[in-house]
């Protein structure tokens, strides 16, 4: 079984190799359909196109192309351009496709010229190579190039899953879903904040949050983040698969710590987050009209938080509700061990809360 994040590797270069060979599917139609029946354009000197080789080897060169920047972009995906303004971000990943495609062009020009028997010149191989045909693919290219990085960074914006979800309106009406949800809270954040002041304490929080990123290995959502707060989701089959909801706490937690020269040298400390988990029947609806988003609604978001709040009064980092314990899949990688029956604020009936350690690396 493929591990989470290979998984989302191969489903991004799925979705490139099927833009790709979209795209290469309607340079056919806009450069080639239609144009012997247009009185304006004189098709007379091309030469008699055979469509159906033309398409398949289109085709062909879409599916190749999308393989080729599938691959790419998972090298790309490094923090240094991740942490990249977006306009930055998505120009210089279409100057990596069209960089790409123009090498693998004046390659396949040089063996042209030496399977024709012509003598190579530098010349000749540059006319060949920056023909109006190869402009014309390149403009073409990058344009698409453009338009499936924009599509990326979007859906980026919105959270994984999302930008499909609100294109599709599933929660355009209101929608029953089984969720985990996890929050996390910075620690003695009023101290930190008073000692660093608003800008340091900013540019900490925001540290803390790329490294959040980390999470993605787990098929993490992040629902919101609320000042020195990030509230974590799944859908409670995909979050209990692995124990990826708990694995991702500690993922996290392990990240701050390999950073922890870089936290120190810059805040003079290293952050630690404490959270609380639950898992439950939540409703999901798209609000907002000047600016639209997903919302959850449900008593389970408010018991994960009030579970996360009764972390600093067990001196624990991790506690989850009876409910998330219940649910979880049995694991030598994990001990619970039982707090107590509590009476939350905002709850009627007490409920068992669980402090969760990990017992072996993930």
């Amino acid at each position: 079984m493929l591990q989470p994040r290979t998984q989302q590797r191969a489903l991004g270069i799925c979705l490139q190799v099927a833009g790709w060979t979209g795209a290469a599917l309607m340079f056919y139609l806009i450069r080639f359909q239609g144009l012997e029946s247009a009185a304006a354009v004189r098709v007379s000197s091309l030469p008699q196109v055979d469509h159906a080789f033309l398409v398949r080897n289109l085709l062909l060169a879409g599916a190749l192309l999308g393989l080729a920047y599938g691959i790419l972009d998972i090298f790309l995906d490094r923090p240094r351009l991740r942490q990249l303004p977006y306009l930055w971000l998505i120009l210089a990943q279409t100057a990596f496709h069209l960089i790409l495609l123009t090498s693998l062009v004046a390659a396949l020009q040089v063996r042209g010229i030496l399977h024709a028997g012509e003598p190579f010149t530098v010349s000749r191989w540059l006319a060949r190579t920056f023909s109006v045909n190869t402009l014309v693919i390149l403009l073409y290219t990058g344009a698409v190039s453009f338009g499936f990085n924009f599509l990326k960074q979007v859906s980026r914006k919105f959270g994984p899953g999302n930008l499909r979800r609100l294109l599709l309106g599933r929660y355009y009406h209101p929608r029953r879903e089984n969720r985990i949800f996890l929050f996390l809270d910075l620690k003695s954040s009023t101290t930190h904040a008073e000692h660093l002041g608003h800008h340091r304490y900013s540019s900490m929080i925001q540290d803390c949050f790329r490294d959040l990123a980390v999470t993605l290995e787990y098929r993490t959502e992040v629902y919101q983040y609320v000042g020195d707060e990030a509230v974590l989701s799944w859908e409670a089959g995909i979050g209990l698969d692995h124990l990826n909801c708990l694995r991702a706490f500690f993922l996290f937690r392990d990240q701050l710590r390999a950073r922890a020269q870089h936290y120190e040298r810059l805040y003079g400390f290293v952050p630690e987050f404490k959270a609380g988990g639950n898992i439950g029947e939540v409703t999901g609806v798209e609000v907002g009209e000047i600016k639209r988003e997903i919302a959850f609604h449900g008593d389970v978001l408010n018991t994960a938080a009030r579970t996360q709040a009764l972390c600093n009064q067990y001196g624990e980092e991790l506690l989850i509700s009876e409910y998330l314990h219940k649910a979880l899949p049995p694991s030598p990688d994990f001990t619970f061990n039982l707090m107590g029956n509590m009476q939350l604020r905002g709850r009627q009936q007490p409920l068992d809360v669980y402090a969760v350690r990990r017992s072996s690396p993930a």
